[in-house]
């Protein structure tokens, strides 16, 4: 165990002490680099972006629009947990737009989000390696995409990677101070998403570890610890007293519902055989190495070689490595994990796959000395190149010709409309409502749905030649009306708009 500055152990183990970790000129040049190019490529990425997410249409610009008319306790009986929504709704009362709102939220928090993430790699490897992988960071297409949508993804992201930082201060240090902070922004990730509370469990099991092996200092620790967590938890329970909002906010939360629908699966319906066990196993790592692009991971595990080979691989590192761990293994019961769920223990590999790439150019520095700067600056257009190819590609750009169509309708119905369509955004931009055409349906199905569900407009796209033949039999019976035809794309996509006869 390691000595502080103050000549007290230190629980992580340092064996040249406290890092000193205030921001140096280094680190200042470091961090306008960082945020200049984050922010370029983030208002590229916005200028590219030309339809919103599914989840920002119906999960959270409806909950803002609570909050912004004064609608708190609906808001917060809502399915989605509140923070997100809620600054949406303030924002909106500036800029006058919610989707606006949804994606400036996004950027400035994914923007942040720089500042920890450095002083993380910083704290750990030095400036360089710091620097390196908060540029990961910042390429990274999922993140990228997420940062200038309405989704929720940047301010988890800040905020995770804030209580992170913390944590490795208050381990670090035993200050009080940083566990509180640690506390705080991990509660207030908690709600944006529930893996933030992660963060917080695997500081307990760090620290009751170090307890159980008879480490005085952890045991202190520990029970700082567990005081603040227990304050902390009991003011979150005060919400709960029956009439403020109840247990209802608990249970309808998505949270809730995900891991409810797990148990039921697993638990009551069907127990899972080992070959469904390992096939969910096998895609939960797929999907997180898919995720992670293929560059990044090798320079990481090229990172995590070098310190273990180098006796190198400190206490800190063991922490988040058992992080990391932590938030993979969680997502072992789902079937289809979202890939924006593994983004937090995706960043906290990049801190290796940052410093296997500030080592390797070190390494090219000192052995090809003919080519010093032409080397390193190949290498850095390799890794630039490669994951920005992905990252400033168009999104949805496929799929504008729902939101053209959308936004007609919006001009036609003088009041919100009922749309069967194969994609719900039509209705959010048409300010109306939707339903679902059922998959590969035929057209006797998706007219009957229809006049079942007394919609308004069938509206769908039909790609190729075939035109609008396969309901031609429905026009000619009276049952619906071609009113728009809009071809769009380089595919031969149209969308037709038929209004239901009713």
């Amino acid at each position: 165990m390691g000595v502080d500055e103050r000549g007290e152990a230190s629980i992580m183990g340092n064996k040249g002490g406290s890092p000193r970790l205030d921001v140096k000129k280094e680190d200042r040049k470091n961090l306008i680099i960082l945020l200049s190019f984050g922010l370029l490529l983030r208002l590229y990425a916005f200028s590219q972006i030309y339809m919103i997410a599914n989840d920002g249409a119906f999960q959270y610009i409806p909950v803002a629009k609570l909050f912004y008319h004064g609608e708190y306790l609906q808001a917060l009986l809502q399915p989605q947990l509140p923070l997100y929504p809620f600054l949406i709704s303030v924002l909106s009362h500036i800029t006058g737009n919610f989707e606006l709102s949804g994606q400036l939220i996004s950027i400035i928090f994914s923007l942040l989000a720089v500042f920890p993430l450095y002083l993380i790699g910083r704290f750990l490897f030095g400036p360089r390696a710091g620097f390196w992988a908060t540029i990961l960071y910042l390429i990274n297409p999922l993140m990228l995409h997420c940062s200038v949508d309405v989704l929720k993804e940047g301010v988890l992201i800040f905020l995770f990677f804030s209580s992170v930082y913390c944590s490795l201060r208050f381990l670090q240090e035993g200050s009080g101070r940083w566990l509180i902070w640690t506390v705080v922004f991990a509660a207030g990730g908690a709600l944006v998403s529930m893996i933030a509370l992660v963060m917080l469990v695997v500081m307990g099991v760090w620290l009751w570890y170090g307890v159980l092996r008879g480490r005085v200092r952890e045991r202190e620790l520990a029970y700082r610890y567990l005081w603040v967590v227990i304050a902390v938890a009991g003011t979150i329970l005060i919400f709960l007293i029956p009439g403020i909002l109840g247990w209802e906010f608990l249970i309808t939360k998505k949270p809730y519902k995900v891991v409810e629908g797990i148990l039921q699966r697993w638990f009551v319906y069907d127990w899972p055989g080992l070959a469904q066990i390992g096939e969910r196993c096998l895609y939960i790592v797929d999907r997180f190495i898919e995720k992670t692009y293929y560059l990044p991971l090798p320079l990481a595990l090229f990172g995590l070689w070098w310190r273990v080979k180098a006796g190198e691989f400190s206490a800190e590192e063991r922490y988040l490595a058992l992080l990391i761990g932590v938030l993979i293994v969680i997502f072992f019961p789902f079937l289809y994990a979202s890939g924006r769920w593994h983004l937090p223990a995706i960043f906290l590999l990049y801190l290796w796959a940052g410093f296997g790439f500030a080592k390797i150019l070190e390494l090219i520095d000192r052995r090809f000395t003919k080519y010093r700067r032409l080397a390193p600056i190949i290498l850095i257009s390799i890794l630039l190149g490669s994951m920005s190819s992905f990252s400033l590609q168009p999104q949805r750009l496929d799929k504008v010709g729902y939101k053209e169509v959308g936004l007609w309708l919006r001009g036609q119905a003088p009041s919100p409309s009922l749309i069967l369509t194969d994609d719900p955004r039509v209705a959010y931009y048409a300010g109306g409502e939707y339903v679902l055409i059922p998959p590969k349906a035929a057209p006797e199905e998706i007219v009957e749905k229809g006049t079942k569900e007394r919609a308004d407009y069938l509206v769908i796209e039909v790609k190729g030649t075939r035109g609008s033949g396969a309901f031609a039999l429905f026009e000619k019976k009276g049952e619906l009306e071609l009113v728009l035809r809009h071809p769009y794309g380089k595919k031969g996509r149209t969308i037709y708009v038929y209004k239901m006869k009713k």
